[in-house]
């Protein structure tokens, strides 16, 4: 009964309840959306660096390194010695020394000037290869090349089809081609194209270092290289060579893991002040609901003046009015909640395609609904003077 009139009295106000479920609903999705993508982002960027173990780099600063060696947002500040990867590559702790050579560019995409040994990263020993061909082979030769899988979509290339480079690291193709310098006399040939792993290497293309230092005239020990990717045979023979390395200070060592600690840490500072700000919104939100169930209260004065006559207890009149707000909450929650996710998601695909990898899909965790479900009771408890009004409404008054 009590529930059947809740219901009628929001269909007679078919407008106010309309405009009220819409406002409780952008609150709650804009409650979730940043938290939401922000998360996808944390989650999108730790899958996306798993793969490397170690990272060694010139000496500077590790997030610039982890920067433009793995998710390739940011040019290479100085280079190693050739020297320094070979005595990685020989040591007897070594499972994998993958060397990278970055600076050039093929219409904003990045070429990474690299070996064979890089088709060989897996996630762990007994895993499949990180990188798989979909299409041909891998390179053999100077001046072939390896498309990632979303560098063969976004420039058309095929297998066989020949391209020039361009010098220098772009953020993006419409700076390439509007400063392009090709600085190499032989074309690469394409010899295969990558399966998406969805990280940021998908907007890579891969070719032999021989090319690179062939194109920038680099011969004997003039050869360098921009990072070494290392994995050892144990855990602890990598945290032996990071702790040499760093002792000796002709290079950094970089632990991926810990560096993306950090970015994390400043993530959730600002997620705390969106939590705040989320709670204003709330507040707000509930200030809405109490001004839609005053202003209903006014308008069913008569309404609950007629069911006190006809022997209603006063109690129903207290119920039926919490029980309008419970519903309009519960729903405009419900609402934003999708809504929410629904922008988180489209936030994260247009975000993972401007930063180059695949973000997951929102995930709506506990925390995040509870702070939502605070609209509840802060909508009940906004709800409490117009419901006891009602309650105390004598019925000889609007009769």
């Amino acid at each position: 009964m009590t529930l059947w009139i809740a219901w009628r009295n929001l269909r007679v106000r078919a407008t106010e309840t309309v405009l009220t479920l819409v406002g409780v609903a952008l609150a709650t999705a804009s409650a979730l959306v940043v938290p939401l993508v922000l998360r996808s982002l944390e989650r999108g960027a730790a899958d996306a660096i798993q793969v490397f173990d170690l990272l060694v780099a010139a000496r500077g600063s590790p997030t610039q390194a982890v920067l433009s060696t793995f998710y390739l947002l940011q040019p290479p500040v100085s280079n190693l010695p050739y020297g320094l990867y070979e005595r990685l590559a020989q040591d007897p702790r070594t499972r994998r020394a993958v060397p990278v050579a970055l600076g050039d560019s093929y219409r904003g995409l990045p070429l990474i000037g690299t070996t064979r040994e890089v088709f060989a990263l897996r996630l762990k020993p007994s895993a499949p290869p990180y990188f798989r061909l979909r299409a041909g082979r891998p390179f053999a030769r100077p001046y072939e090349a390896v498309l990632g899988a979303r560098a063969a979509r976004e420039t058309g290339l095929r297998l066989g089809d020949r391209f020039l480079s361009e010098h220098g690291f772009f953020a993006s193709q419409a700076e390439a081609e509007s400063a392009p310098h090709h600085h190499q006399e032989e074309a690469y040939r394409v010899v295969g194209i990558l399966e998406a792993t969805g990280g940021p290497w998908d907007r890579a293309i891969l070719v032999p270092i021989e090319a690179y230092w062939r194109v920038h005239g680099e011969g004997g020990s003039k050869r360098e290289v921009t990072a070494v990717l290392y994995t050892g045979k144990r855990l602890s023979d990598v945290y032996q060579v990071a702790q040499e390395l760093q002792r000796e200070g002709l290079a950094q060592a970089v632990f991926p893991g810990q560096v993306f600690a950090q970015v994390r840490d400043f993530f959730l500072q600002g997620q705390a002040a969106y939590r705040a700000l989320s709670l204003l919104i709330l507040l707000l939100a509930a200030l809405l609901v109490w001004q839609g169930v005053y202003a209903g209260g006014l308008e069913r004065r008569r309404n609950t003046a007629l069911l006190r006559a006809l022997g209603a207890p006063r109690g129903l009149a207290f119920a039926v009015v919490l029980l309008e707000t419970a519903v309009e909450v519960v729903l405009g929650v419900g609402l934003g909640v999708v809504l929410g996710w629904g922008l988180a998601s489209l936030g994260a695909d247009l975000l993972g395609a401007r930063l180059g990898f695949f973000l997951p899909p929102p995930r709506l965790e506990a925390d995040l609904l509870l702070q939502v479900a605070l609209l509840l009771p802060l909508g009940l408890l906004a709800a409490l003077p117009p419901a006891l009004q009602a309650f105390r409404q004598s019925p000889l008054e609007f009769l």
